[in-house]
C-alpha cells in the first residue's frame, strides 16, 4: 500500500462518511480522504486521481435528482478503468452485488458491524 493513499468516500449520509474516515485514519494515519455527498461532486474531482473510491449504492436517497451509485460507478470506469471502486450498500441481494461487480466494482460490502474492517482490508489489497 502507498504511504499516503488518496481515498474518495461517496455517501449521502455524512455521519457514515465521517465514521468511515475516522476508522480508516485510525488504521492508517497516512490516508488522505475526501468525502462527497453526491456522485456528481466525486466525478468533478476524478482528475485528482484517487487510489480508490468507496461508493454508496443508494446515493440518491436524500437528493432524488442525484445520480445513483451504479450510474456513478459506470462513469468512473469510463473515465479510468484502473481506479478500484468498492461498492457499499445495505442491500443484501446477490443480484445487486453481482451487478456492481459486473459494472466494474472490485468488491461489494454490505453495511453492518464488519463493513469498515472489510473496506480497509479491500483497500489494502487493491492499493
Amino acid at each position: 500500500m502507498k504511504s499516503k493513499p488518496k481515498v474518495f468516500i461517496v455517501d449521502d449520509e455524512p455521519l457514515l462518511a465521517e465514521m468511515l474516515t475516522d476508522y480508516l485514519k485510525e488504521k492508517n494515519e497516512g490516508f488522505i480522504i475526501e468525502s462527497f455527498s453526491t456522485g456528481e461532486a466525486c466525478l468533478k474531482k476524478l482528475h485528482e486521481q484517487p487510489d480508490a473510491i468507496v461508493l454508496d449504492y443508494y446515493l440518491n436517497s436524500k437528493q432524488t435528482n442525484a445520480a445513483n451509485g451504479i450510474d456513478v460507478l459506470k462513469e468512473i470506469k469510463q473515465k479510468d478503468k484502473k481506479i478500484p471502486v468498492i461498492m457499499l450498500s445495505s442491500q443484501t441481494s446477490y443480484v445487486t452485488a453481482s451487478t456492481t461487480i459486473r459494472d466494474g466494482a472490485v468488491h461489494y460490502v454490505i453495511k453492518g458491524t464488519q463493513a469498515f474492517e472489510e473496506i480497509y482490508n479491500v483497500l489494502k489489497f487493491n492499493m
